[in-house]
């Protein structure tokens, strides 16, 4: 049952809580799991939480006990969260376009797309992925002095270039999206993505970890093949994909999302419904339904993934069961497969983390 997933590769118990309790010794065992199904070797961190608890803290390799890793992807779950909140406080739209919130921003045309589409992928913005390759590598990512500039400097410069398609006429992941919602953002709170980051998310949930990537920053030296993987400077990604943190603190954001404490539930409720239409993306995520082994009928999740720097991040959230299931890895190469397929390290620690 395909749906779409691939298209994103590229893909608490109280606001006040201060961490989750020591992992419990006879919880789900992902990596356990995935090994004895005879699947490949996985290198780094894996975890599974219900809204209170860490069920599980299984580790491997080099890096299993590092204590920040880059978020990729997961980054644009965190904005979109951090615009429902704001959508809860009145203070913005889903529907409100770019420059009815961003005055600043200097292309009319583009900027009239809106916060949905934008959380959706759907703006037609140019895409920086396009940008020319050394290595194998965009060279808006290889940019050494980005990430010193206004937080803002990307959307105002390249992502407000002519827009590559109308919105709303085709899907196509991108980052740019993500780095105009940042300033759109930044300008509807009158904060840096930084401080909103760190006031709304962080400091409530105690994630002492959370915050932007330094420009040249690199935690992890992922590797591919056996080879340490080409260096990208994190911080040219931004509010897309610049997020550092300990696997902790992303068990702690997501128990704030399961818990409706850090967003309110129908702002909730709009943000992890999927459009079969375009692959089940959700706002920040993919929200979707597969079989596990284990549960009886289809589990409904949502998804976020990441890559970037050659880590590869999987998060997942099982509303209904009330479970998360968070994977860091420094091993770029490795394939986890996808949940529909009903095989796979994917489908194995899935299985294990929810219907266990």
């Amino acid at each position: 049952m395909r749906r779409g997933l691939t298209l994103a590769l590229g893909a608490i118990i109280a606001t006040a809580w201060i961490g989750p309790a020591q992992a419990q010794p006879a919880g789900p065992k992902p990596l356990a799991a995935l090994a004895a199904s005879g699947g490949p070797a996985l290198t780094g961190r894996v975890l599974v939480a219900d809204t209170e608890r860490i069920l599980s803290d299984e580790r491997a390799g080099a890096y299993g006990a590092a204590p920040v890793w880059p978020w990729g992807s997961v980054s644009k779950q965190v904005a979109a969260a951090l615009v429902m909140i704001e959508v809860d406080r009145k203070a913005l739209s889903l529907d409100d376009s770019v420059t009815s919130r961003w005055k600043a921003f200097p292309n009319a045309a583009t900027g009239a797309v809106t916060v949905r589409q934008l959380l959706r992928h759907t703006s037609g913005l140019p895409n920086p992925d396009e940008t020319p390759e050394t290595g194998g590598i965009p060279a808006f990512y290889l940019r050494r002095d980005a990430g010193a500039a206004a937080s803002n400097a990307d959307a105002m410069g390249f992502c407000a270039s002519p827009a590559k398609n109308p919105p709303e006429t085709r899907f196509e992941y991108n980052n740019c999206d993500t780095l105009v919602l940042a300033g759109v953002l930044e300008a509807a709170t009158g904060k840096s993505y930084g401080r909103l980051l760190a006031e709304a998310i962080a400091q409530p949930l105690k994630l002492t970890s959370l915050r932007l990537a330094r420009p040249q920053e690199r935690p992890i030296i992922a590797r591919a093949n056996g080879q340490s993987v080409p260096p990208v400077n994190l911080a040219t990604f931004g509010a897309a994909g610049a997020l550092l943190g300990s696997p902790e603190d992303l068990v702690r954001f997501d128990q704030a999302l399961l818990a409706r404490r850090l967003v309110s539930p129908a702002s909730t409720a709009v943000m992890w419904t999927g459009d079969p239409a375009i692959g089940y993306v959700a706002l920040g995520a993919w929200s979707f339904s597969a079989p596990l082994k284990g549960c009886t009928g289809e589990v409904a999740m949502v998804e976020r993934r990441g890559a970037v720097d050659g880590v590869q991040v999987r998060n997942l959230i099982a509303p209904a069961l009330g479970r998360i299931l968070v994977v860091f890895t420094d091993d770029a190469g490795f394939e986890f497969g996808e949940l529909w397929q009903g095989s796979g390290p994917s489908f194995v620690m899935a299985s294990e983390a929810f219907c266990r």
